[in-house]
């Protein structure tokens, strides 16, 4: 199938591509997501289902085992090589298709499939990575919107490195992702009305 009508210009789009990502997979012709996180994997359903038909779908659901996995996780893809081609290719050259108006759709993909914080939504504001590459490309796309406050740290022992935001401004970029995180959404986060009418 030939996927080149993807002209990847929405935020929705920016969303997918950030959530791909963070808990992407590929492996041969395939290309699909992971998670335990079943509105994320319904999002990229949603998403696949531009493109083909429910029954070139695959689901796998992983369960609960008393060694490994503890909870429930679900393995979502199809089998297309072009599609695979797109998305290698903006995840290659993101700073050519990621404009100023994609950025925080972007980051609200990859918070939502590796970032996190803590329940007072103010400390410990992270975005999680398996190469330092990424997390610095991040970097330069959130420091474009204003911020200054963000430090990358190497967890050698894990082997990841986070991206990590000042207490002064997790709520800005809290406030920012909030239109297009489905995490965040789903949360009792209530982002002010004075950072949201900022947001690009």
């Amino acid at each position: 199938m030939n996927t080149d009508f993807w002209n990847f210009k929405t935020k929705d789009d920016a969303y997918i591509l950030g959530l791909w990502c963070a808990d992407g997979y590929y492996w041969g012709s395939s290309i699909g997501i992971s998670n335990t996180n079943t509105l994320l994997i319904d999002k990229f359903r949603e998403f696949f289902l531009r493109f083909f038909p429910e029954k070139r779908l695959k689901l796998y659901i992983y369960r609960p085992d008393k060694f490994k996995r503890r909870t429930k996780a679900y393995h979502l893809y199809v089998n297309s090589r072009p599609l695979l081609r797109e998305f290698k290719g903006l995840e290659n050259n993101l700073s050519n298709f990621i404009v100023r108006k994609l950025i925080s759709p972007y980051m609200a993909g990859r918070f939502d499939g590796d970032g996190s914080v803590a329940k007072d939504f103010y400390s410990d504001c992270r975005i999680v990575y398996s190469n330092k590459e990424e997390a610095e490309q991040d970097r330069i796309l959130i420091q474009s919107l204003g911020f200054r406050r963000i430090k990358i740290y190497n967890y050698h022992s894990a082997k990841t490195f986070c991206l990590y935001f000042s207490r002064l401004e997790t709520k800005k970029f809290l406030s920012l992702i909030f239109p297009y995180s489905l995490k965040l959404q789903k949360s009792v986060f209530i982002p002010r009305r004075d950072l949201i009418s900022k947001r690009p």
